[in-house]
């Protein structure tokens, strides 16, 4: 073989490192900030954003709303509970949060209660989109069963102090991330659930009167119970409507790509939850779900000591995870 001249060679060697250093520090959407997808279809910048949500703070959260019992709808501490709720998501950094008002009657063991109540509303503008709504949303009331009395104590850590929860950990995040979506994303805690879904049938009817463009709503109810000791046995209950199977398939699909849940389909429950108003406006929208069946429910021992927190992460994940992929 012919020797190459010296300056021969630097000029090759230093053309190969140019091309290696462009090539390793190229980005794109699959390669951000060191994580690479795991699962096929995983998105890198999606699964970095995701992993910040954590367990513990999914259990503070819930034990700061457990212990501002009663959150019964009907207690006179009701405005007292929204307020401290649309002032933690200001303390988040989510400052362009707002209680949305609204007067009701109710029916309740044999007395008729006209009341104010309160939606707390947390949002984060779109910066391409921003009259394009995704919500996520959870209910903050709690009620006890006979021969429970609500406004003595109703903890609801799991029902739906889980659910609002996520909402708080997925703003937190949103905000340590410095994310900017394209359409706007609403973080809604909706009030008078227990009692005919008041707040989100209120909320329903402004936006259809007020033609909001809702592209569609994820409903985090219930979320943090878990009794399997096997993570492989843990599953989450996606539940649809007769407009939102493909919005569900959407979420199962994203259930696979950031989480090792497994998923089931059984929408028998779907009409309980505040999904159920969206779709009788003609939103999609699916309910989140666990799939195991607390023994807890509407009772005195619904604490977060009986939460799995950890599988709470799981299913904020994909909320999470399906904001942030259809927005950035």
């Amino acid at each position: 073989m012919k020797k190459l001249p010296l300056n021969y060679l630097r000029n090759i060697i230093i053309i190969g490192l140019v091309i290696l250093s462009f090539s390793c520090s190229k980005k794109n959407d699959d390669t951000v900030t060191g994580f690479t997808s795991t699962k096929p279809g995983a998105n890198a910048f999606v699964t970095a954003f995701i992993s910040d949500i954590n367990a513990d703070t999914l259990s503070a959260y819930t034990l700061w709303l457990q212990n501002m019992q009663p959150r019964f709808m009907l207690s006179a501490n009701r405005r007292n509970v929204a307020v401290s709720i649309k002032n933690k998501f200001i303390q988040l950094g989510l400052t362009n949060t707002v209680l949305d008002s609204f007067y009701v009657t109710n029916y309740y063991k044999d007395t008729t209660y006209n009341t104010w109540q309160f939606n707390v509303i947390a949002t984060v503008t779109g910066s391409q989109y921003p009259d394009s709504l995704y919500i996520v949303g959870a209910h903050y009331d709690a009620i006890l069963n006979p021969p429970g009395n609500p406004w003595l104590g109703s903890p609801g850590a799991d029902d739906d102090g889980s659910g609002v929860a996520s909402l708080l950990e997925m703003g937190r995040v949103i905000i340590k991330r410095g994310f900017t979506p394209k359409s706007s994303i609403k973080l809604i805690a909706f009030g008078a659930e227990e009692l005919n879904m008041e707040g989100s049938l209120d909320y329903t009817t402004k936006a259809m009167l007020g033609n909001k463009k809702i592209r569609w709503m994820l409903n985090n109810d219930m979320i943090s119970y878990e009794n399997h000791a096997n993570t492989a046995d843990w599953k989450v209950n996606l539940m649809d409507y007769a407009n939102s199977g493909d919005l569900r398939v959407s979420a199962e699909n994203y259930v696979s790509m950031y989480t090792d849940l497994g998923k089931i389909h059984d929408s028998t429950a779907n009409k309980e939850g505040d999904s159920y108003n969206f779709y009788l406006k003609g939103y999609k929208a699916i309910f989140f779900i666990s799939a195991a069946s607390t023994p807890y429910y509407h009772q005195l021992t619904d604490v977060v000591g009986n939460c799995n927190f950890p599988y709470c992460r799981e299913v904020t994940k994909v909320t999470c995870a399906m904001l942030v992929d259809q927005n950035r």
